[in-house]
């Protein structure tokens, strides 16, 4: 396979989101040339990011004809990144965010010729519940039978989505666990090695066509050790609350009916399974043999562990921009 010149540009998907900007971050220091569209202008984004406006076309991704706009604009792509994604997780946004615009994108790139597409997916498209998982996992097939090269990449969780419970603790709460606190383990990934990753697997052969399950350095935590980790750092003596993980299932199972009339409760029910989901389910390779999460088969990539995060945020009182996720433990 013929290396890849950095020199010419990549398409980056998603580029504001979360994880985008920390890939728009990655690329310019290695030394590529960044195509990032946005929805409207954005000098701010654009600054930080140290893009041209040349680099932050508008486009529309709902709007083939848009798409088709961009991809023509530069001609020189090749290879493209998407980090797009749901920013919800609700029903109808899952799949017109994480199917329908993605395919958008692979649409043009093989009208374009663009043969490499890297993709940022999920670890939890393994055992799928969820429609978001369904909408990603129809994308992921639709992507490897596409004949373009391709890598997947599922990472494990993010370590701001397990940061949300400092300021309670810090504010004298009880660390919230979900039943026993053990159920679920996941080796957590930092943003910036997440990213990095992603960048790498532009002109990586040993990546091509594969879709990688990955994590952080490790070792595997449970949601209780991420627990005794923070009590830790703030030399505070641990306490909890256990909270049944049931209560998700059993709320969206009463409010399920009032979907039938209402795009509004549907939602909202799939967003009680999403947290039953997380509450219930780790975050790591699922070895469909054996029917369990295997931590040695998650690949450990970067060298950020989740302790000097949250060391981090606590020594400098940094405030997170918080997910949905995070408001659970307000």
């Amino acid at each position: 396979m013929k290396e890849f010149d950095i020199s010419k540009r990549v398409l980056l998907v998603g580029a504001t989101g979360y994880i985008g900007r920390h890939v728009a971050n990655i690329l310019v220091e290695q030394g590529y040339k960044p195509v990032c569209p946005l929805r409207s202008i954005n000098p701010k984004f654009a600054q930080q990011m140290k893009l041209s406006p040349e680099q932050t076309p508008i486009w529309d991704l709902e709007n083939k004809s848009s798409v088709n706009n961009v991809f023509a604009r530069y001609p020189d792509l090749c290879a493209i990144i998407s980090c797009v994604a749901s920013r919800t997780g609700g029903i109808r946004d899952s799949w017109l965010v994480d199917f329908e615009l993605n395919m958008n994108i692979l649409t043009e790139a093989k009208s374009f010729n663009i043969n490499n597409f890297v993709l940022l997916s999920a670890i939890c498209v393994q055992k799928p519940m969820l429609n978001f998982q369904w909408a990603k996992l129809t994308f992921e097939n639709k992507l490897q039978s596409s004949g373009l090269d391709y890598t997947i990449v599922r990472p494990t969780a993010f370590f701001k989505s397990l940061a949300g419970q400092i300021k309670r603790v810090q504010n004298g709460k009880k660390f919230i666990l979900f039943d026993d606190g053990t159920q679920t383990s996941t080796k957590p990934i930092s943003e910036r090695d997440l990213a990095f990753f992603l960048v790498q697997c532009i002109n990586s052969k040993t990546r091509k066509n594969k879709i990688l399950s990955i994590g952080g350095p490790g070792p595997v935590q449970t949601q209780k050790d991420l627990g005794d980790i923070i009590f830790k750092l703030l030399n505070k003596s641990p306490k909890y609350f256990h909270m049944p993980s049931n209560v998700f299932k059993i709320l969206a199972t009463l409010i399920s009916p009032l979907g039938l009339i209402s795009t509004k409760m549907r939602d909202k029910a799939e967003f009680l399974r999403i947290a039953h989901y997380y509450a219930t389910e780790s975050m790591l390779f699922w070895n469909k043999k054996i029917k369990q999460y295997s931590p040695e088969e998650t690949i450990e990539v970067g060298k950020d562990t989740i302790e000097n995060f949250y060391k981090s945020i606590i020594e400098n009182d940094k405030q997170l921009v918080k997910d949905k996720e995070q408001k659970l433990f307000e």
